[in-house]
């Protein structure tokens, strides 16, 4: 029997996989498909971890993967701008 964080890392490593290739291909409609799915996660009860690390930051021009900086006018939450969670008009 496969334990039940097995499928939990295959998930997470499958999100990873398609925000990279969002950021590689500049295409938010796979970030919103990923969103989907990790917040259809959630709904079930299962946390698949956070999108900012793998988006590039609007507000300070952080590189994915890059942690944000202090900018003025833009407060930072947890160490990233709450710009980088969200998309572009969605």
């Amino acid at each position: 029997m496969i334990a039940v964080s097995e499928p939990l890392e295959l998930a997470r490593d499958a999100i990873r996989r398609v925000h990279k290739a969002a950021v590689r291909h500049r295409d938010d409609s796979l970030h919103h498909a990923a969103r989907e799915i990790t917040a259809s996660a959630r709904a079930m009860g299962y946390e698949l971890g956070p999108v900012e690390e793998y988006r590039p930051c609007p507000a300070c021009d952080a590189e994915p993967g890059e942690a944000c900086i202090t900018m003025p006018g833009h407060r930072l939450v947890d160490g990233i701008h709450p710009e980088r969670t969200r998309s572009e008009g969605g």
